[in-house]
């Protein structure tokens, strides 16, 4: 597992600082008209999912800026919905 923290700057804002963990290169399974990803445990404990909840759902959403593309996984909370993302 690789941990990369972005520096600050002065003028930065600290809620804003990324924290980027890599998960390693991970396989598209084929599964009917879809591929799917395997998540780790750890990467989902992480976002505060709770592993005992059988239905844990994710918000995916693709995000393109100007050189980058890719696509973001948002952990939801269980019963509300809410997407547990700090704004």
């Amino acid at each position: 597992m690789v941990l990369c923290i972005q520096p600050m700057t002065k003028n930065s804002n600290p809620r804003k600082a990324e924290t980027i963990t890599d998960f390693g290169t991970r396989q598209l399974n084929k599964q009917n008209f879809s591929r799917t990803v395997v998540l780790p445990i750890t990467a989902l404990k992480n976002c505060g999912c709770d592993l005992n909840d059988k239905n844990i759902k994710v918000n995916v959403s693709l995000v393109q800026k100007k050189d980058e593309r890719f696509i973001k996984v948002v952990p939801i909370r269980t019963g509300t919905e809410k997407v547990m993302e700090d704004e």
